[in-house]
C-alpha cells in the first residue's frame, strides 16, 4: 500500500484553493480579486478581513491567502468562523492560514477544528498548522494520532515543522520512522526522510540504527534515499562506514552521495580520506566540489601530499581553490612550505580565466594575513565588482585570522602597523559606498574581539556613507553600517523594518501572462524550461517577467551553487550582491519546495529583487519562508550541471502554443 497515493494533500490543496475556472483563466481579471492581492502587497490585514465576511467563497478563499501569505498577526479569531464554511477548500486554506500567523494563539483555535473536522485533507493542513505554532505537547499530540493514509502527508509535515522549530520528541521520531516504513505519500515520506536526516535527536537514532538502515535499504527514490542515509550515519556513526563506502563505490545519483559528503563529520577521517580525495578528482562537477568542502573541513597536516596532488589532478578551479586554502592553512609555521603555496595561489590569481575563479581563488589567502597587500593591490585593479567583494571578504577573514597576531609581530619588524594598514583599507572601503564592501567592512569593525571600539575615534565616515546607502536597493549595507555606528557609539541600533513599499504589482504584466506561463531559460550548458506561479504569486511573476522581456537577465554569470542544494543567479554584479533599484513583496504560499522549484532569493521578508533560484532537491525547511514562484518543466538534467561562472546567455516568454 506504500505510496498508494503521491502528494495527496498538496496537490489537491492547489486545485481545492483555487476556482475550477482559475486554472484555465488569469483569475486576475477579476478586479475584486486584484484589489485583494493589491491590500496583501500594501501589508494590509486589517484591509483583508471584511473580504472573510463575504457570500462569494472564491474571495473568502483568496483573502485568507494573502493573510497567511503576508503573515498577519493577532488574526486567529478573525479566522475561526471561515474555518466553518461548507466549503473544503476554504477550510484548508484558513488552517493554513493560522499556522502562516506562527503564534501560540492559533492553537486552540486549530485543535477546535480536529475536533469536529472530518475532511482528511482539512485536518492534515490543521496538523502541519499546529507544527508551526505548537509546543512539545502538541507536538505528541498529533504524532499519537493513528491517521488514515489520506492525513499522513499533513502528519509528517507537522511533526517537521516541530523538528524545524528546534521541537522534538521520542512519539515524534518514531511516527516518522513508522510513515517511511508503513506508508504515506511521496511528499509524506520526503518530509520524513529528511526530519530524520537533520532534525530527529541523534541519541534517540542511536537506539534504531537497524531499523533506520532498514527503511533506508527499502527505498528506492534517490531523494528520500539521500535523506535517509544522514539518518543512517548519525544513527551508527563509525559503523556505518562499511555501508557508505559501498554508496560511494557504486551509488548512481550524485545527490546521495554529496549528503554522505556532507556528513563525513561522523565518520573516521582516516578511514575516508583517499576516497573522498578521488571524488575531488573526478568529472562530476557536483560531487568534486562537495568531496573538496569536505577535505577543507577535515583534512589534516599528513593530508598534505594527498592534498599537493589532488591541487594538480583536479579539473575543477572551485574545488581547487578550496584544496589551495585548505593546503595554505595547514602549512601555518612553515615558511618554506608556505612560499610555495602562496606561488601556486597568486599564479592561479594571476592566470584565472573568469572575474568568479580569480574571487575564489583570491579567497583562499585568508589564513594569510601577511599578504594584505597582494590582496589590496587585486581590489585596487579590480575591474569587476565579484574581484573586489572577493577581496574585501578576504581582508575581513585575514583581520579575524588566528595568524593575524604572528603576522602583525613580522610586520612591525619591518616597520609596518598592521592594524593600521587593515583599518585604513576598511575605512577605504566603506566609503565606496559599494554595498558588498559596505557591508563586509563595517561588519569587521563591530567584532568585539577586534577591539576597534578603542581604535576609531571618529565615526564621520560611517555615518557620511549611512546617508549614501538609505535606499532600499541597498538595505544590506545599511543594516551593517546602523547596527556597527550603534556598537561603537554604545547606543541601541536605529529601528530597520524592511524596505518601504516601493513596487506595486504591475497588473498590466499580470493580464498578458498565461496562468501557466513558461519561460525559456539558455544556458552555456544548455537549455531548460520553467512554468511560473502566476495564481499564487502575481507581483514576483510579474517583475521576473518584466525583467525577462528587458533583456535584464542576458549574460548574467551563476554566482552560487550548492550541491544537492542550489543554484543560484539574478545578480546583476556577479557575486550575489546585487538587486535592481527596487524590491519587491515576498510571496509565501502552501507550494512545496521540491526538485525544480524556482524560489526568490532574499535577505528578509519582503526584501527580493532580481535573485532567483532552483533547487537541485527538496529543500522543505524554505516553504512559506522563501516566494515559490515555479518549477522546472524541462531540462532539469541541465540544472544539474550548472557551475558557478557558467552563463545565463538568454531568457525569455514563451508562448502558448
Amino acid at each position: 500500500m506504500k505510496r498508494s497515493i503521491r502528494m495527496v494533500m498538496i496537490v489537491v490543496m492547489v486545485v481545492m484553493v483555487m476556482p475550477s475556472w482559475a486554472q484555465t483563466v488569469n483569475k486576475y481579471n477579476d478586479s475584486i480579486i486584484r484589489k485583494i492581492h493589491d491590500l496583501a502587497d500594501r501589508r494590509d490585514a486589517e484591509g483583508l478581513l471584511p473580504y472573510l465576511k463575504d457570500p462569494d467563497p472564491n474571495y473568502r478563499g483568496e483573502a485568507l491567502f494573502c493573510l497567511g501569505s503576508v503573515q498577519a498577526v493577532g488574526i486567529a479569531d478573525s479566522i475561526y468562523p471561515a474555518m466553518q464554511m461548507e466549503q473544503e477548500r476554504v477550510r484548508m486554506i484558513g488552517a493554513w492560514a493560522l499556522g502562516q500567523t506562527n503564534h501560540p494563539s492559533a492553537v486552540p483555535i486549530l485543535k477546535k477544528v480536529l475536533e469536529k473536522e472530518t475532511n482528511s485533507l482539512v485536518r492534515g493542513m490543521c496538523y502541519e498548522a499546529l507544527g508551526k505554532c505548537g509546543s512539545e505537547e502538541d507536538l505528541n499530540f498529533i504524532a499519537a494520532i493513528d491517521c488514515p493514509l489520506e492525513e499522513t502527508e499533513g502528519q509528517a509535515m507537522g511533526i517537521f515543522r516541530f523538528g524545524l522549530r528546534g521541537i522534538t520528541s521520542v512519539t515524534g521520531n518514531s511516527r516518522m520512522l513508522k510513515l517511511i516504513s508503513s506508508g504515506t505519500s511521496m511528499a509524506g515520506t520526503i518530509y520524513a526522510s529528511y526530519f530524520l536526516g537533520r532534525y530527529a535527536g541523534m541519541d534517540w537514532l542511536r537506539t534504531v540504527p537497524a531499523e533506520v538502515e532498514l527503511a533506508w535499504q527499502n527505498e528506492r527514490n534517490q531523494e528520500v534515499r539521500s535523506n535517509l542515509i544522514k539518518a543512517v550515519i548519525r544513527a551508527k556513526g563509525e559503523e556505518a562506514w562499511p555501508l557508505v563506502k559501498s554508496i560511494l563505490d557504486a551509488d548512481a545519483d550524485y545527490r546521495v552521495k554529496v549528503n554522505i559528503l556532507n556528513s563525513m563529520v561522523l565518520i573516521p577521517w582516516n578511514k575516508a580520506s583517499k576516497t573522498i580525495f578521488q571524488f575531488v578528482e573526478g568529472s562530476d562537477p557536483n560531487l568534486s566540489v562537495a568531496a573538496a568542502e569536505a577535505v577543507q573541513r577535515h583534512a589534516v597536516y599528513t593530508d598534505l601530499s594527498l592534498l599537493l596532488k589532488s591541487i594538480d589532478a583536479t579539473k575543477n578551479w572551485r574545488s581547487r581553490s578550496l584544496l589551495l586554502g585548505k593546503t595554505l592553512e595547514l602549512v601555518t609555521g612553515k615558511p618554506g612550505l608556505i612560499k610555495k603555496v602562496e606561488k601556486m595561489i597568486f599564479e592561479s590569481v594571476n592566470s584565472a580565466a573568469k572575474p568568479s575563479e580569480k574571487a575564489w581563488y583570491l579567497k583562499t589567502l585568508m589564513s594569510d594575513p601577511g599578504q594584505y597587500a597582494f590582496v589590496e593591490q587585486q581590489l585596487n585593479s579590480a575591474k569587476d565588482p565579484v574581484v573586489a567583494t572577493a577581496a574585501v571578504e578576504t581582508l575581513t577573514e585575514m583581520r579575524k585570522s588566528a595568524n593575524f597576531a604572528e603576522a602583525s609581530k613580522a610586520a612591525a619588524s619591518s616597520g609596518v602597523d598592521l592594524e593600521s594598514e587593515y583599518l585604513r583599507i576598511f575605512k577605504k572601503a566603506i566609503q565606496t559606498g559599494d554595498v558588498p564592501l559596505v557591508a563586509l567592512a563595517a561588519g569587521v569593525l563591530r567584532d568585539p574581539k577586534l577591539n576597534y571600539k578603542e581604535k576609531i575615534t571618529d565615526t564621520g565616515f560611517l555615518e557620511a556613507t549611512l546617508v549614501k546607502v538609505n535606499h532600499p536597493s541597498k538595505i544590506e549595507a545599511f543594516v551593517e553600517l546602523n547596527q556597527t555606528l550603534a556598537w561603537l557609539k554604545g547606543r541601541p541600533p536605529l529601528q530597520v523594518g524592511p524596505p518601504i513599499y516601493n513596487h506595486p504589482i504591475s497588473w498590466q504584466t499580470v493580464s498578458r501572462l498565461a496562468p501557466k506561463q513558461k519561460v525559456l531559460i539558455k544556458t552555456s550548458k544548455g537549455e531548460f524550461v520553467v512554468q511560473l506561479n502566476v495564481t499564487w504569486c502575481p507581483g514576483t511573476a510579474a517583475a521576473f517577467a518584466d525583467m525577462v522581456e528587458s533583456g535584464f537577465y542576458k549574460n548574467f554569470t551563476i554566482h552560487r551553487v550548492v550541491p544537492n542544494f542550489v543554484m543560484q543567479d539574478g545578480c546583476p554584479r556577479g557575486d550575489g550582491w546585487g538587486a535592481p533599484e527596487f524590491t519587491i513583496r515576498s510571496e509565501f504560499s502552501p507550494t512545496p519546495f521540491m526538485e525544480g522549484t524556482l524560489g526568490m532569493a532574499s535577505s528578509g521578508k519582503d526584501t527580493e529583487g532580481s535573485q532567483w533560484y532552483i533547487t537541485h532537491s527538496a529543500t522543505p525547511h524554505l516553504d512559506a519562508k522563501y516566494t515559490n514562484f515555479g518549477f522546472v518543466v524541462e531540462g532539469m538534467e541541465v540544472v544539474h550541471q550548472l557551475e558557478v561562472g557558467d552563463t545565463i546567455l538568454l531568457m525569455e516568454l514563451m508562448k502558448e502554443k
